[in-house]
């Protein structure tokens, strides 16, 4: 079992990591639209 860890960790950071900006991304509006558009 360590084995298949050490083997997909990376992978799975990856993954995650993928998937936070993708979380995280609507909700940081400065970053996609004009500040000037930023509503909450």
């Amino acid at each position: 079992m360590d084995e298949f860890l050490m083997f997909y960790a990376p992978f799975i950071v990856l993954i995650g990591a993928i998937i936070i900006a993708f979380i995280v991304a609507p909700m940081d509006g400065a970053a996609t639209r004009p500040p000037k558009e930023k509503k909450k």
